[in-house]
């Protein structure tokens, strides 16, 4: 019982820990897209925060050979600062040139490229402070694919504080044995809808995918309370989740996916290599889960020999319920904030029909 309850409590601190992580990405990264619409000639989408940490501005710089064909018209948005523009790159292109973007370490952000050819060659390559530059090759290679969606993957889910809520609840449920089916099956799912979903087989509104999530986690929080109480006169919890934990999971896990593939779908899949970059971002997506799992693991254990010791300070069960009250307020305002583009998008449907 001190073991397990410990673990609650390393896992709040460690969810403290990658809390803060995920706010200091929370900045959007900058995107910039570039579409060839005549030989060597471009269409430019350039999109930075509107608002940055530092006195550093984020500044796109284009080869030298590259001329401007029209002025750079500014676009509304609620967000972001928005400039679209024509430019020419004369005989040479931009095969084999640099494109770079500055400000990037200073703002602790990231930028994505996205550059699309008249010959069907298409190229993604995410930007930040330390590779604040892509130089075009004749080709995607392959390993530049594995490496750059693999940390994709990595960085989405380290950064997304609602799927580490997730996680961390099926932590604080689960023994370790049905921690691992849960993960088993969570994964299963997720990959199943990703795949499906970043190739367009299926699509869901990223309005409705987002709202669910939230609603899951909720579930998990209301089936953790419920566990809770049942403590003291029951070895065995009952509830959905212990119950049926494998296709809770599964269910839960393609509805993630769908929310894996929205951000999938804003980063662009390269068109030579889209499989390799699918199975490397989804990869990445398991790296970052069991860095998650492992690390509260590791600290908790770590800190249940600390509880133990007779210099231990701890009240573990004055903290009982705190992990509940952080994701079950977390999943409902999640759930209250969401329900409003759920609307939004209903409105915009219903106007249409």
């Amino acid at each position: 019982m001190m073991i397990l309850t410990t673990q609650r409590i390393v896992a709040f601190l460690v969810l403290v820990l990658f809390s803060s992580t995920a706010l200091a990405h929370k900045l959007a990264p900058s995107l910039l897209m570039i579409q060839e619409t005549a030989p060597n000639q471009f269409d430019l989408h350039w999109k930075t925060p509107r608002t940055l940490p530092t006195p550093e501005r984020i500044e796109l710089y284009l080869p030298n050979h590259c001329a401007d064909l029209s002025e750079r018209q500014p676009i509304p948005d609620p967000v972001g600062i928005v400039f679209e523009w024509r430019v020419d790159c004369g005989g040479q292109g931009l095969v084999g040139s640099l494109v770079r973007v500055s400000g990037l370490a200073g703002n602790q952000s990231a930028a994505v490229v996205k550059i699309d050819l008249l010959d069907g060659r298409a190229y993604r390559q995410l930007l930040n402070g330390s590779q604040p530059e892509f130089l075009v090759p004749q080709r995607v290679e392959r390993g530049a694919v594995i490496r750059d969606y693999t940390q994709l993957g990595t960085e989405h889910i380290l950064s997304g504080i609602d799927h580490l809520f997730f996680v961390w609840a099926l932590i604080l449920m689960l023994t370790r044995r049905k921690l691992l089916i849960a993960i088993t099956a969570f994964t299963l799912g997720h990959s199943v809808t990703l795949a499906l979903a970043a190739l367009e087989l299926v699509r869901v509104p990223q309005e409705l995918t987002e709202f669910f999530i939230a609603l899951s986690i909720f579930v998990l929080a209301a089936e953790m309370a419920k566990s809770k109480m049942k403590q003291d006169t029951s070895d065995n919890p009952v509830g959905l989740i212990h119950k049926h934990v494998f296709w809770v999971c599964v269910a839960f896990g393609l509805l993630h996916g769908l929310g894996f593939a929205g951000a999938l779908r804003d980063i662009g899949l390269p068109q030579e290599e889209v499989l390799v970059a699918l199975l490397m971002f989804n990869v990445g997506v398991e790296i970052g889960q069991l860095l998650f799992l492992g690390i509260v693991i590791a600290i908790g254990s770590g800190m249940a020999v600390i509880a133990r010791s007779r210099f231990s300070v701890i009240a573990p069960e004055r903290w009982l319920w705190l992990p509940i009250y952080l994701i079950g307020s977390g999943s409902a305002y999640w759930c209250i904030e969401r329900s409003l583009g759920v609307l939004n998008f209903l409105n915009f449907f219903t106007s249409r029909i």
